[in-house]
């Protein structure tokens, strides 16, 4: 069971009007009276198990019936009942919340079996979301409806108006949330499950493209004439680093088009973004590599190139943030872009977030964090850190080389004056030397990444 849901007794409907808090009353009350009229010793008969995830470990929810024919569910953390539908076992209420089940299991010598340590609930009931959450001293405050009477509950996370949840109310009448079932395996971690173990590291993903880049630029002729397009088209789509200074508009189409949202692209049919799509043109490319007999005994990277593929198919994936949600995007957004520089090509990684306590905030109001990622050879490691609000904005550099914290800060000032004549008010400035890492996967979660606060 996920504690998601506190409490909905009376602390969250302090400023409601009667009417709401006397259907609220009724239909929690009523699963309160049903699981204090369970009695010490109760024949009951197994309706239906259902495996769950409680506090992160395998569970079974146990329906069943007494035979009062009250339906109520108990909760199984130990090991996994062997029930059949309709079976029938004895019921003993060992304390408020606790209880077990003594089965009868048919032999000739009446042997009987007995499971210790079951939590005991309510009967499962289905809520409706009538309207989108409000945020309330940490709180989610939604209203919802049983199909008769309609409440306030106040949850940990925020409900989408017509969302429905299963929930069921514990002996200690706190409201839970039924999470869905563990033998149904979220696509994206199938996928992510795949993709994974093929994907390039960013120190080859950038080396790949270096590689691609020089062999462009020496025209081999062993390379077929579609897998030079192929190759023409990856390199020329690159973008380059003095259009993305000077650019914003640069710097949109290089995010839209870093392989990131390609099956965007494709379902829009956008033949001009597809064609500078990062994703796209290795996939191209590594298509023509493929139908080529000669280049696939040579010493092309054709592996390489799918194995890149790969790493953006995983950056997609680490998005969701809702397991059980396929459609369900969140912040941060992870972006590389391989960026040419002249002859030098750099990949160069992008992270946008935002502020948790922002999720209700109108957009221009919402608090930005972005991360960039450098690891040029005349620099080495460093990043920038930016903090955006609005016109306001607050800068952390971090380096590990000396050399490059000092040439950071010989241009300090002139970026704090670039930002002054743009209307942007600077409220921090600063860098800072120390060891950086490269990011680790992380599963999909709803934790930032950026833990800079600015």
């Amino acid at each position: 069971m996920i504690p998601d849901i506190k409490s909905t007794n009376h602390q969250a409907l302090s400023n409601k009007a009667p009417s709401s808090l006397t259907a609220q009353t009724g239909t929690i009350s009523q699963l309160q009276s049903e699981i204090k009229l369970i009695k010490e010793l109760s024949l009951i008969r197994v309706q239906g198990s259902e495996t769950l995830s409680f506090q992160g470990k395998p569970a079974q929810l146990l329906s069943v019936t007494t035979s009062q024919q009250q339906p109520i569910t108990l909760i199984n953390t130990g090991p996994r009942i062997a029930v059949d539908g309709q079976q029938t076992a004895t019921l003993t209420r060992a304390a408020q919340n606790q209880a077990s089940l003594t089965f009868s299991d048919n032999k000739p010598n009446g042997v009987n079996s007995t499971i210790n340590n079951l939590s005991v609930a309510s009967r499962m009931i289905t809520l409706t979301t009538l309207a989108a959450s409000t945020n309330s001293n940490g709180s989610h405050l939604t209203q919802v409806s049983d199909g008769h009477n309609q409440f306030q509950i106040a949850s940990q996370t925020p409900l989408q108006p017509g969302e429905k949840i299963r929930v069921l109310l514990d002996a200690n009448n706190q409201l839970q949330v039924i999470p869905s079932k563990l033998a149904t395996t979220p696509p994206q971690i199938d996928a992510l499950k795949q993709s994974l173990p093929q994907q390039l590291s960013a120190p080859e993903m950038a080396q790949l493209i270096k590689q691609l880049q020089a062999i462009h630029n020496a025209s081999p002729a062993s390379l077929s004439p579609q897998s030079q397009r192929a190759l023409a088209q990856l390199i020329q789509s690159l973008p380059a680093l003095e259009q993305l200074t000077q650019s914003p508009d640069a710097m949109k189409q290089a995010i839209q088009t870093s392989g990131q949202f390609s099956e965007s692209l494709l379902k829009n049919t956008n033949a001009a973004a597809l064609n500078t799509d990062l994703k796209m043109n290795l996939t191209r490319l590594e298509n023509a590599t493929n139908d080529s007999l000669s280049q696939r005994s040579s010493n092309f990277p054709t592996e390489q190139v799918a194995n890149a593929i790969e790493r953006i198919t995983t950056n997609q994936l680490r998005h969701f943030s809702d397991l059980n949600q396929v459609n369900a995007q969140t912040s941060p957004l992870y972006i590389e872009l391989p960026i040419k520089d002249h002859q030098n090509t750099s990949l160069v990684q992008l992270q946008i977030d935002q502020e948790a306590q922002d999720d209700n905030a109108q957009d221009h109001e919402r608090r930005w964090l972005v991360k960039l990622n450098f690891d040029f050879e005349e620099t080495g490691r460093f990043e920038a850190r930016a903090g955006i609000q609005e016109n306001k904005v607050g800068i952390l550099f971090a380096a590990e080389d000396a050399v490059t914290i000092a040439a950071i800060k010989h241009q300090m000032a002139d970026l704090k004056q670039q930002l002054i004549e743009k209307n942007i008010e600077v409220q921090r400035l600063d860098v800072f030397q120390t060891t950086l890492s490269e990011d680790k996967l992380k599963s999909p979660t709803q934790t930032s990444l950026i833990d800079v606060r600015t």
